[in-house]
C-alpha cells in the first residue's frame, strides 16, 4: 500500500549560478559569475547558514587572513562582535586540485572554548576570494549568557560520570574500545549555554555503543546523552601471504593476509592498504595469545587466525574482503587514503552478540552481527553494508554530522548513498540496502530502498507507515534519535533521482549517472557540510558541489546543477 502523493505541492525549480569550469579533463581555476550574494538563514538563530557569491579579498592577504577578513566583514550578519581571531579557530585546511580551490573549516569559540555545533566551511578561489560559506554561527555569547566559564570538576571526573551511567544501562564494561574522548565545550541546550564536557565512549561488549555524554563541568550532572551507534595488540608483524577462504555466500575468495613466523599461524591482516586492515572476532575473548594486542590497542576481541593459509570463518572472510573493496573505492575514486585520509587502520569485528541482526560503526571500528538466519544472515556479507559502516568513519572525519534530528538523518543518508555507489547499484537497478543479507528466503527486498523508499514498511512512525519520500512526510518524533534512519530516506530519494532520473510528485529529473553523482555527493560531504547541517543546507551543499564541478553554460544552469535543483524540489527540500 502506497501513500497518496497528490496533495503535496510542487516546488518551482530555482535558477542556480555557476562556480567552476573544467576543460578536457584538466583542472582550471573556478570562474565566478555571481551577480550578488545569495544568503540563507538559520531559522532559529537568524544567522547565515550559507552565503554564495564572490567576496573579494583585499590584496596581499594570506589564505588564513582572508578567511578572518571575510568573517569580520560579515560580523553584523553573524550578530557577533570583538576580535574575530578570538572567536573562530581554523581546524582544517584543504586544497582541491580538481578545481584549484582552497577549503577551510573553522569552529566558533568563546573564551577559547569551542561552541558545540557551531562550525563552518569557507571556500576560496586562487586569488583568496571567498565564493561559498556554509555553517552555523551562534550570536555572540557573554559571560552572563553562559551558566559558568570555570570548570569545577576534572576531565577524569566527567569520564567517570559517563562510564557509570553507561554501565547502568548495559552492565559492566571490562574494556572500552580505544581511548575515551573528552573535550571541554560550550553546550547550547534548551535555551541555556552550559560549560560542559563532551564525552565519547565506544563499546562492543556487553553491547555495541557509541556513547555521547554532555556533563555539566560545574557540578557533574548529565545534561544530555544519547547512543550514537551508527548501525545498518594488532598482529602486524609477519610475512605477507595470499589467504583463501569461503565467504558467507559459499564463494571462494583470495585476499592479503600474513603468516607469523613465531607461532606459524596466519592472520587476517592486510598490510598493503594504508596502515592496515584487520579483521577480528568477538567469539574468543579468552584466547590468551591475543590479550596483549587487545590491551595495547583497546580492543576486547581476538584476531582471526588459521593454522594454514585457508581461513574457515566465512563472516570474517567476507568482512575482510569487503573492507578491502571499500578502501579501494575511496582511494581510486576520490584519492582518499582510508577513512581519515591519513591511512587510518581499519578494524572489523565479526560475531558480535548472539544472532545480532545489525551492523554498526562505534566511532573506532566496524561491528557485524551474525543475524538470526531468518531476518538476516551475517551482515559482513553485504558490500553495501560494509560501505555504509565505513562511510560513517569518513563522515566522522569530515563533516562529523551530529547523530540527532536532521543532521543525523543526513549522516545515515550519506552512508546509504555512498554504500550504494560502492556496490554499484546502478548495474542492477535495485537500489536496495542490504538486499544480499536481508531475509535470505525472500528475494527482491532490503532494509531500505533509495529508488522507492515508500515501498518499505516501518510501522507506526509515519502517517503512512512507510519510509517517507518527501520532506512534508518526515517523522517529527523523538524515537530513533529524532528519526535518523527514518528520515534518511528523503535525501536518499534525492540522490537516486540525481543519479538515475525519474518523475516524483510531478517533478521530472534527468539523471546524470553514477560517476558524476558520486563526485558531487562526496564533495558536498567533505567540503561543505558541517556538523549541524539540516536538509536545506544539504541541498545548498550539493548544489554548490555541482556548480564547482559542472558550471553554468551561457548563463544557464548546467544539466548537473539542474538535476540537483529538480531532485530536491521533487522531495520537498527547499
Amino acid at each position: 500500500m502506497k501513500k497518496d502523493k497528490k496533495n503535496i505541492k510542487k516546488v518551482i525549480p530555482a535558477v542556480l549560478a555557476a562556480a567552476s569550469i573544467t576543460f578536457g579533463g584538466m583542472a582550471l581555476p573556478i570562474q565566478h559569475s555571481f551577480a550578488a550574494e545569495t544568503i540563507k538563514y538559520n531559522q532559529q538563530l537568524k544567522t547565515p547558514s550559507s552565503i554564495i557569491g564572490t567576496w573579494e579579498a583585499p590584496k596581499g592577504l594570506s589564505k588564513q587572513e582572508a578567511v578572518y577578513a571575510f568573517l569580520q566583514s560579515k560580523s553584523k550578519l553573524f550578530k557577533s562582535s570583538g576580535d574575530i581571531k578570538d572567536q573562530y579557530k581554523i581546524t582544517h585546511e584543504q586544497f582541491d586540485k580538481e578545481t584549484q580551490t582552497y577549503h577551510v573549516r573553522t569552529v566558533q569559540q568563546f573564551n577559547g572554548i569551542p561552541i558545540y555545533g557551531s562550525d563552518q566551511t569557507i571556500a576560496l578561489d586562487k586569488d583568496n576570494n571567498v565564493f561559498a560559506y556554509f555553517g552555523k554561527v551562534t550570536p555572540t555569547l557573554t559571560a552572563r549568557s553562559v551558566m559558568s566559564t570555570t570548570a569545577s570538576i576534572s576531565n577524569e571526573k566527567a569520564v567517570d560520570v559517563a562510564k557509570q551511567d553507561i554501565e547502568k544501562q548495559i552492565g559492566e564494561v571490562k574494556n572500552y574500545d580505544g581511548d575515551i574522548d573528552s573535550q571541554l565545550i560550550i553546550y547550547p541546550y534548551k535555551g541555556k549555554s552550559y560549560l560542559a564536557y563532551q564525552v565519547k565512549a565506544s563499546t562492543s561488549t556487553p553491547a555495541p555503543g557509541y556513547w555521547h555524554y554532555f556533563i555539566d563541568a560545574t557540578n557533574g550532572d548529565i545534561i544530555h546523552s544519547f547512543n550514537a551507534i551508527q548501525e545498518a595488540g594488532l598482529q602486524t608483524d609477519g610475512t605477507p601471504i595470499q589467504g583463501r577462504g569461503m565467504d558467507v555466500f559459499g564463494k571462494m575468495q583470495a585476499f592479503p593476509a600474513i603468516n607469523n613466523g613465531t607461532d606459524g599461524k596466519s592472520y587476517l591482516f592486510d598490510g598493503t592498504r594504508g596502515n592496515g586492515i584487520n579483521t577480528f572476532t568477538a567469539n574468543h575473548l579468552d584466547t590468551n595469545i591475543f590479550i596483549i594486542f587487545s590491551a595495547l590497542f583497546g580492543y576486547t576481541g581476538s584476531e582471526v587466525s588459521s593454522p594454514s593459509t585457508f581461513f574457515y570463518d566465512p563472516a570474517a572472510v567476507s568482512a575482510h574482503i569487503n573492507a578491502d573493496k571499500v578502501f579501494d573505492y575511496y582511494q581510486k575514486t576520490f584519492k582518499r587514503n582510508s577513512l581519515d585520509d591519513k591511512g587510518m587502520k581499519i578494524i572489523s569485528t565479526v560475531h558480535i552478540g548472539d544472532k545480532w541482526n545489525n551492523a554498526a560503526w562505534n566511532g573506532k571500528q566496524m561491528l557485524y552481527g551474525d543475524g538470526d538466519g531468518k531476518n538476516m544472515i551475517s551482515l559482513s556479507g553485504g558490500l553495501d553494508v560494509i560501505g555504509h559502516e565505513m562511510t560513517h568513519g569518513v563522515i566522522s572525519n569530515t563533516a562529523d554530522l551530529e547523530y540527532e534530528g536532521e543532521s543525523g538523518a543526513l549522516n545515515e543518508s550519506m552512508a546509504d548513498i555512498m554504500g550504494s555507489f560502492i556496490e554499484n547499484k546502478t548495474d542492477d537497478g535495485l537500489w536496495l540496502m542490504g538486499e544480499d543479507i536481508y531475509t535470505p528466503d525472500k528475494a527482491g527486498d532490503g532494509l531500505r530502498s533509495l529508488s522507492d523508499p515508500a515501498s518499505i514498511y516501518i510501522g507506526g512512525y509515519t502517517e503512512s507507515g512507510y519510509y517517507p519520500d518527501h520532506y512534508d512526510q518526515r517523522y517529527l518524533g523523538t524515537a530513533d534519535n529524532g528519526g535518523v534512519h527514518i528520515n534518511s530516506s528523503i535525501n536518499n530519494k534525492a540522490a537516486y533521482l540525481i543519479t538515475a532520473g525519474g518523475t516524483h510528485y510531478g517533478v521530472t529529473v534527468n539523471g546524470i549517472g553514477k560517476s558524476k553523482a558520486e563526485k558531487i555527493f562526496y564533495r558536498a560531504l567533505t567540503l561543505y557540510l558541517t556538523s549541524s547541517s539540516d536538509f536545506s543546507q544539504m541541498r545548498q551543499a550539493v548544489t554548490q558541489a555541482a556548480r564547482d564541478l559542472y558550471p553554468d553554460k551561457n548563463g544557464q544552469p548546467s544539466p548537473e546543477v539542474q538535476a540537483v535543483s529538480n531532485a530536491y524540489d521533487a522531495v520537498g527540500v527547499h
